[in-house]
């Protein structure tokens, strides 16, 4: 009788997958600065011109940024959907620190790129 394989592990499946994820951060974080190159914050008059720009830079989606505001998936540590339309279409008004900080986080842009529209 033959033997086979009990898990993927046994079969180098799982070593291959968990290489292949592990290269994927740093190919998407340098198509993610070739898309932001010329996305200057002091070419906007408004922050949510900025973030609009950004995220279409990015080709994400509203949802997206959503997800990506989140620490380990827990929607109290990022910003919410109506947040993200509310800010990208100005009516939001000025957010605080911490939705700064969430929003920074979701567009994957630095904090400090956004203080320029606030201070």
């Amino acid at each position: 009788m033959a033997q086979f394989p009990s898990t993927l592990a046994e079969t180098g499946v799982l070593n291959q997958r968990d290489a292949s994820h592990q290269a994927k951060p740093d190919a998407i974080a340098e198509m993610s600065r070739k898309w932001l190159e010329g996305i200057d914050p002091k070419q906007f008059d408004a922050c949510h011109e900025y973030l609009l720009a950004v995220r279409l830079a990015r080709h994400m989606s509203k949802t997206d940024v959503v997800g990506a505001s989140m620490i380990n998936g827990d929607p109290v540590t990022g910003v919410s959907l109506p947040t993200v339309s509310k800010i990208e279409s100005g009516t939001y008004g000025e957010p605080g620190f911490r939705t700064m900080v969430r929003l920074a986080r979701g567009y994957g842009i630095s904090v400090s790129s956004l203080e320029r529209f606030f201070t």
